[in-house]
């Protein structure tokens, strides 16, 4: 006996001694899936997930099955250093399709013609503010305009998210006519240039406004699908812009900086697409954003240089109300600028986009008192809130300034770093721009923000290397830079403007609908009858029907009205197994298939012909030789299948019905009865499960160990889930086999 503990002590010690199991690939089948720190909705959750996000599974085990949040159980996955779980039901194994992207190819009539745009209740700026909305979004004009204090423009009625009514200031709307033309010369040279048809009227409408303007196509040679699949999940939607109505469409899940969405593929299409923002206003973005030299020499700087003193004068309008509408400051960036070879417009406006006009902001008041490790960063400015971002534990700000303070701080001093002095930092921060951006091909804010130029070359593929993760910053920049050429009457000179084109592009994409994007249904009957255990989340199910049925009658039930349903109604069997889809398509026009297969067979069975079928055993009311992680549905379907007509059910110790997909646990009870009346009941006994949870991990094998040795006895269901290999004892050869299975060696 004591040679056998010994033996048995080493077996658990080398348990003890398991490395991690590799992992299994996996993806997620839904948008916004939580993922939790434990199995089950107690647990606090870290982040949720957009579809088709590639996890890292530790293994196929399902854990805390049952759970009456997850009934089938949930996965545990490595996650961002972390283990963490989530949710079998929203989990494939394998790896995720390879699908078209979404986005909405709906024409319009009219769209928001500004950022942050308010709807208010009524024809003036002191009604309610019902929302705020997007530059480009969709709206419906149902009226004349009305006249109304705070908008001299007058106000337009307007119809938005699907049946929102408000008012708007017209100023900031612009109908599709309003902003194309036609110019049969004109169209010509855009033609010949390599324009697509598509980008021409609003080209030709901007031609007529500004004739000094001019428009170079940049062929990306890049698929559009491709890029809009590239740029997925990678850029952020401000929390002003998101609500109940427009969560679920503008946004896939919350980011890790707080007041942003992670943007849908549709929204992002919207954005990446410029023929969107051929406009006045907006154009600006593809604005070539080099120093315009002009007939100056670039070996010496002056602000008495006619390009310069353009450059001054903008950027007195574009830090106007703030503490840099200064001398001093304005010559350092244009200094900067001329340095560098970067528009110091586009300086001043990222500037002031970040926030640097706040006297308040702490990347360059100088006094940060947080600490990046163990280093101080006092005295350090960062003008660009270059490296701003979360990284290593530490907010934007402090990984900024960290940047800023160089080899101070333990990083390196290129760019002129450390900045601390404020020239040094808007000097530095603008070679790092050019450095960077620039000189490397993204060389307008729409090349910084979404990088599909095919000038870049720093040796990164397409989507890397992106200045921000604000979708609409290309947007917001423009209008900053739009506003300071129209405050300085400038706006009719030699303006250059890069405009990519990309191929295989849909004739319009507008911002995703605002609908209903349920897809799912409550209920699947057969002739009447409910499927066995349905849940609106598990899209497989195989029903049996005696042999002599050639038609059923498939009826759902909808969890929303306004989904339609494919596939329901009279299906006509014609042979013993028949495959039916019931395609689900929500008001927004996402899709989702229900498979069941209708099998016909012999109902006309005893409980001992049912029994002779499986590939269990039974013995004395024990029903034994079941693997672990055998479902419920997976045992009940397989009586079934030779008897469609039998009722069979399994229940827990306290009595409780089983759910769909619950894994099988030593001594839950199966009763099975057929239509003749006959019933019989069995106890379950799962291989290996010693401790009826389900699982055969190290617990059981003690108590196989336990059992060996006298300490305790396992008896009934118990003692038969310990005889692994039904030799009617439970010994030594038992307690290796459990080893093995836990160290994968063998199946049960």
């Amino acid at each position: 006996m004591k040679k056998l503990s010994v033996i048995i002590f080493t077996f658990i010690l080398s348990l003890t001694c398991i490395k991690s199991i590799n992992a299994l690939a996996g993806y997620t089948r839904e948008d916004d899936i939580l993922v939790r720190t434990g199995p089950g909705t107690g647990y606090q959750y870290v982040d949720e997930l957009p579809g088709n996000y590639v996890l890292d599974l530790v293994d196929s085990t399902l854990y805390n099955v049952g759970d009456s949040s997850c009934s089938v159980g949930w996965y545990k996955i490595n996650f961002k250093g972390s283990v963490r779980y989530i949710c079998g039901i929203y989990v494939s194994i394998g790896t995720p399709p390879s699908n078209t992207p979404s986005y909405n190819t709906d024409t319009y009539d009219a769209r928001i013609y500004g950022t942050s745009i308010q709807v208010r209740s009524g024809a003036t700026s002191s009604s309610t503010l019902k929302t705020y909305l997007m530059p480009g979004a969709d709206i419906v004009i149902t009226g004349k305009k009305v006249s109304g204090s705070g908008c001299s423009d007058g106000w337009y009625p307007i119809t938005y998210y699907k049946k929102e009514t408000g008012y708007v200031c017209s100023t900031y709307v612009r109908t599709k006519s309003e902003i194309t033309a036609s110019n049969p010369e004109y169209e010509k040279v855009l033609k010949d240039k390599g324009f697509p048809d598509s980008y021409i009227p609003y080209l030709v409408k901007l031609h007529e406004m500004h004739p000094a303007w001019e428009f170079t196509p940049i062929n990306t040679n890049l698929s559009w699908n491709n890029v809009v699949s590239g740029e997925s999940t990678k850029n952020y939607l401000n929390s002003l812009y998101v609500n109940s109505t427009t969560k679920s469409i503008y946004t896939k899940y919350l980011s890790n900086e707080s007041g942003w969405y992670v943007a849908t593929d549709a929204v992002n299409a919207f954005y990446l697409d410029p023929r969107n923002f051929l406009t006045e206003k907006f154009v600006f973005m593809f604005e070539k954003l080099n120093y315009d030299y002009g007939t100056d020499s670039k070996k010496e700087y002056s602000k008495d240089y006619t390009t310069a003193k353009k450059y001054y004068s903008d950027l007195k309008k574009i830090f106007a109300g703030t503490y840099l509408d200064d001398d001093k400051y304005i010559d350092t960036f244009i200094k900067a600028g001329f340095t560098y070879n970067v528009s110091p417009d586009h300086l001043a406006s990222r500037a002031i986009q970040e926030g640097m006009g706040r006297t308040t902001n702490e990347s360059i008041t100088g006094t940060f008192n947080k600490k990046y490790k163990s280093y101080s960063l006092v005295g350090y400015y960062n003008y660009y809130n270059i490296h701003a971002y979360y990284s290593d534990g530490y907010d934007p700000t402090t990984n900024g300034l960290a940047y800023a303070c160089g080899a101070n701080c333990g990083g390196s001093n290129t760019y002129l770093r450390p900045w601390n002095t404020r020239e040094k930092a808007i000097v530095g921060g603008a070679y790092w721009i050019a450095d960077g951006y620039i000189d490397v091909g993204q060389h307008t804010l729409y090349f910084q923000k979404f990088n599909t130029s095919p000038l870049y070359d720093n040796g990164k593929s397409s989507y890397t290397h992106q200045y921000q993760t604000n979708v609409q910053a290309p947007v917001t920049e423009g209008v900053s830079v739009f506003e300071a050429y129209r405050d300085n009457k400038q706006l009719d000179q030699r303006i250059e403007f890069d405009i990519p084109i990309y191929k295989n592009m849909p004739d319009v994409v507008s911002l995703p609908k605002i609908a209903n994007t349920v897809n799912t249904l409550k209920d699947i009957k057969i002739n009447g009858t409910s499927l066995y255990n349905f849940d609106t989340d598990v899209l497989e199910y195989t029903t049996y029907v005696s042999k002599e049925t050639t038609k059923v009658k498939i009826e759902v039930t909808k969890s929303d009205s306004l989904s339609t349903v494919e596939g329901d109604g009279e299906v006509t069997l014609s042979s013993d197994t028949t495959t039916r889809q019931i395609i689900v398509t929500a008001e927004n026009g996402s899709k989702r298939t229900y498979k069941i297969t209708i099998k016909r067979v012999t109902d006309n069975i005893t409980i001992d012909e049912i029994i002779a079928n499986l590939s269990t055993k039974q013995t004395n009311g024990i029903m034994y030789n079941i693997s672990p992680d055998t479902s419920s549905s997976s045992l009940i379907n397989t009586i079934l299948k030779f008897a469609s007509n039998a009722t069979v059910t399994i229940t827990n110790k306290d009595g409780k019905t089983l759910g769909a997909n619950e894994t099988l646990k030593t001594n839950q009870t199966l009763t099975i009865t057929v239509p003749s009346g006959e019933s019989r009941s069995y106890k379950l006994a799962v291989t290996g499960d010693t401790n009826e949870d389900g699982k055969v991990d190290i617990v059981d094998l003690l108590r196989v160990q336990k059992h060996i040795l006298k300490t305790t006895t396992l008896t009934d269901a118990t003692n038969k889930a310990a005889d692994t290999n039904f030799d009617g004892k439970v010994d030594i050869v038992d307690l290796l086999r459990v080893q093995k299975y836990i160290l994968k060696v063998v199946k049960f």
